[in-house]
């Protein structure tokens, strides 16, 4: 059995989030179950640490919906929706809404995206980067490689000059839409933070500690010690890629290309 007081407190001292005892409620009874078909079969019973019950609860935390599992955590100013303050240490759990790329284009970070997914999967190579060579394809040595044919009539490309070998999502400011499941709050990415990307997965989680709050505006002032990702993808928000939302944002029929 889980402990589910035990759990609901670790969870809140560690993520700051308070969950819903409807929801808690279900998932320790999924856990419950899954636990005790597998320890049947095993033909054997286990208590668990109250640790292993945080993190299998933690699990199903961050691919829920945050307005079904948890209570709202932000607290605004009295008439209005603007966030007055965050809560104290951990911090606001919060779930990502939005993640914009402020400081690049919205068509260059489409283009960008589709490079990136287009590499990955089908093994695509924009024509800014150096082509490979046997060393590279093989998975042996450094790369010394050649321009290809596009390249031999251009200058080097920042990313040939750099030696990069796959393409890369710019990283200038980002601006993210948080929402504690009642109410939103926008955050502005004011110095680089390197857990944060414009790839970060809408539907994830964060926690995020003592952030300035630009006064009349309500909005977030992200530095590297405000936040802190703790993961997480909601299957409904799986299909919005960046790829896709870019292409939603730019209003383009995005075809992939085989």
């Amino acid at each position: 059995m889980l402990d589910r007081a035990g759990v609901s407190a670790a969870i809140k001292k560690r993520y700051g989030a308070v969950l819903q005892a409807q929801w808690l409620e279900k998932c320790a009874t999924y856990i419950e179950q899954e636990l005790g078909e597998h320890e049947e079969a095993a033909g054997s019973r286990k208590l668990m640490h109250l640790e292993t019950q945080v993190r299998l609860v933690a699990e199903q935390l961050v691919h829920s919906e945050i307005s079904d599992s948890c209570h709202p955590s932000l607290v605004v100013e009295a008439g209005s929706q603007q966030v007055k303050r965050l809560p104290e240490n951990p911090g606001a759990f919060l779930q990502v809404q939005s993640v914009v790329e402020v400081g690049v284009s919205k068509y260059a970070m489409w283009e960008a995206a589709r490079e990136k997914e287009d590499f990955e999967q089908r093994g695509i190579r924009p024509s800014y980067l150096p082509q490979l060579t046997d060393e590279d394809e093989s998975g042996s040595g450094e790369a010394n490689s050649t321009a290809g044919t596009q390249a031999q009539t251009q200058p080097p490309t920042q990313a040939e000059a750099s030696g990069d070998r796959h393409p890369k999502i710019p990283h200038k400011m980002l601006k993210l839409v948080l929402t504690d499941g009642r109410r939103q709050v926008s955050a502005l990415e004011v110095e680089p933070i390197v857990q944060l990307s414009a790839e970060l997965a809408i539907g994830s989680k964060v926690v995020v500690t003592n952030a300035q709050i630009l006064e009349g505006t309500g909005v977030l002032c992200l530095r590297g010690g405000n936040i802190r990702v703790v993961g997480g993808e909601p299957a409904q928000y799986a299909q919005q890629t960046l790829r896709a939302r870019m292409a939603e944002l730019l209003g383009v029929a995005d075809r992939r290309r085989t």
